[in-house]
């Protein structure tokens, strides 16, 4: 049974306090969902800025999050990195500040991620010509500012601490480290390079020469082009590239249409259209479950350019056919920046950030049909579900946009005095308030509180949960859980 409960923010506090939803956990074969063969949306979180790209740590298995300021953000900038916790959607950090062109550390967004750091953290990009790192704990990003020509492209190079970039003809190996960032080597392109991707275990690096329409391969060892290059069709200039070193097929996003190449026979294996009115803006791949997971945006202002719904696509990356598992994305446009996805191993959870309406979109795998339960089973038995974390950093009719470098209090998710908005999802689960067969939102009254046991219970009492407890008491095991608790098949 839903018991929805609204909380009420505290007046002068920058966060907005929305709503949280109790589910009681059901009895052993009550209330079965039918199976679904398709994704499933079951939370949405807007309370890490406005997410410029996404990276799901392959080692720690944290979910790191580049973001800039939302619009209209009142008591500070909300850029910066973002370190998540995949299973319970908590900021477990938030790393505002990064080395600027000065050398001074200053608040400014993570534009785009390089790749991993070894068993924890991110390389990111900053400004025009900064590169930083940054992991869970830390109270800022360690790197420097190149000089001369900006930056265009980034990825983790072949030796450790290491990061390639494309500067104008010039593609670079430069060395991260603590306040500086140096040009370890350097190769001169026949043209401007474009998007890379990086095969660290074969020492390989592919760039697109966008001028040319071909994709190049160097050898990282001598750090030199080897001679091998792919032919593009005509199309839409390669806009990113990502290396599916499981099957060796290279990913590129080019406009309206999503390539696979298979890089052993160097030719076109697999062409993904979008629909009328989008184009492709990322892909992930789960080497475990041999999927790859791409979003596809939608050019806004429906219906001259669309209908304002993005597409999550799902392939098989062994057949390269699409498996129609995906899911629409209503409101994820490229008006305000490209959308990234991330994929936990083994697919259960697919994470979606659209710039345009500064939100973190959680997806869950397939349930399969339920059969009937037995009384016995136990609670354990069901699938934990995802959060749902829905928080304005702001009420509407803020103050303009700050500068980034603004370091003044703002809505931090860590900070033990910042109240965490939750809210329950509705009948589409699109995290707001529904009537009907939906979780109907409420404006009043009660709320919740953990109880002794540490479950959730509804007291009709109204309560404010700072975000560093409060977080985990929403999400706490027990007979209550925030959100849904949706039952798997047992056996």
């Amino acid at each position: 049974m839903l018991r929805p409960r609204a909380a009420v923010a505290l007046a002068g506090m920058t966060a907005v306090v929305l709503t949280a939803v109790v589910v009681s956990t059901p009895a052993a074969g009550a209330d079965d969902p039918p199976g679904t063969d398709a994704y499933e949306q079951t939370a949405r979180l807007t309370i890490v800025g406005k997410p410029l790209d996404l990276l799901l740590h392959p080692e720690s298995g944290k979910l790191y999050v580049g973001s800039d300021t939302v619009a209209g953000t009142t008591g500070g900038s909300l850029a910066g990195v973002y370190v998540v916790d995949p299973a319970s959607g908590g900021v477990l950090t938030w790393v505002r500040n990064s080395p600027g062109s000065t050398g001074q550390s200053t608040q400014l967004p993570a534009k785009r991620f390089a790749g991993s750091l070894p068993g924890d953290g991110a390389h990111y990009l900053v400004g025009l010509r900064g590169i930083a790192g940054a992991k869970d704990g830390d109270a800022a990003g360690r790197g420097g500012w190149l000089t001369g020509t900006s930056i265009t492209q980034a990825k983790s190079g072949v030796k450790a601490g290491t990061v390639v970039v494309v500067r104008g003809t010039k593609l670079e190996e430069v060395a991260v480290g603590e306040t500086a960032v140096t040009v370890e080597r350097s190769l001169t392109l026949p043209a401007a390079g474009g998007p890379l991707a990086v095969d660290t275990a074969a020492g390989q690096i592919w760039v697109a020469d966008n001028a040319n329409s071909l994709l190049r391969r160097v050898d990282s060892a001598g750090f030199a082009l080897d001679g091998k290059e792919i032919p593009l069709g005509s199309g839409a200039a390669v806009s990113f590239l990502e290396w599916d070193i499981e099957h060796g097929v290279l990913w590129a996003g080019r406009g309206s249409v999503l390539e696979a190449y298979d890089l052993a026979s160097g030719k076109l294996a697999a062409t993904f259209e979008a629909k009328p009115g989008d184009s492709i803006a990322d892909v992930a791949f789960d080497p475990r479950s041999d999927q790859a997971f791409a979003v596809w945006q939608d050019f806004g202002n429906p219906p001259e350019e669309g209908d304002g719904v993005g597409q999550l696509s799902v392939y098989d990356t062994a057949t390269l056919k699409d498996l129609d598992k995906g899911a629409e994305l209503p409101g994820n446009n490229g008006q305000l920046g490209n959308s990234s996805v991330a994929v936990t191993p083994g697919g259960g959870s697919v994470f979606v950030a659209s710039p345009s309406d500064a939100s973190l979109t959680v997806f869950r795998a397939p349930v399969p049909p339920s059969p009937s339960a037995s009384p016995s089973a136990s609670p354990s038995e069901s699938a934990s579900p995802s959060p749902s974390l829905s928080a304005s950093p702001t009420p509407s009719g803020g103050t303009p946009d700050p500068s980034p470098s603004d370091t003044g209090p703002g809505g931090d998710p860590t900070d033990p005095g910042t109240t965490v908005p939750v809210d329950g999802p509705t009948a589409d689960g699109d995290g707001a308030g529904s009537t009907g067969g939906g979780a109907q939102t409420t404006t009043g009254g009660g709320s919740v509180t953990t109880t002794g046991d540490g479950s959730l219970a509804s007291t009709g009492a109204g309560v404010l949960l700072p975000a560093a407890a409060g977080t985990a008491a929403l999400l706490a095991s027990g007979t209550a859980a925030v959100l849904w608790r949706r039952r798997r098949a047992t056996t």
